[in-house]
């Protein structure tokens, strides 16, 4: 289980970089516009079948 603190310990020093900071930013808005185009293309298949 110690790798398990290896890995943990080399994303948080890669988060601390400039670098590493600007990607986990792209990373996380592309998360976002993920789930927000998965929420939408629900709701408009709910609306479709008549179910709202």
């Amino acid at each position: 289980m110690k790798w398990i603190g290896g890995y943990i310990r080399t994303i948080r020093q890669y988060l601390a970089t400039p670098k590493g900071a600007h990607d986990s930013k792209d990373y996380g808005r592309a998360i976002l516009l993920i789930l927000l185009s998965i929420i939408v293309l629900l709701a408009l298949l709910a609306v479709w079948e008549g179910r709202i």
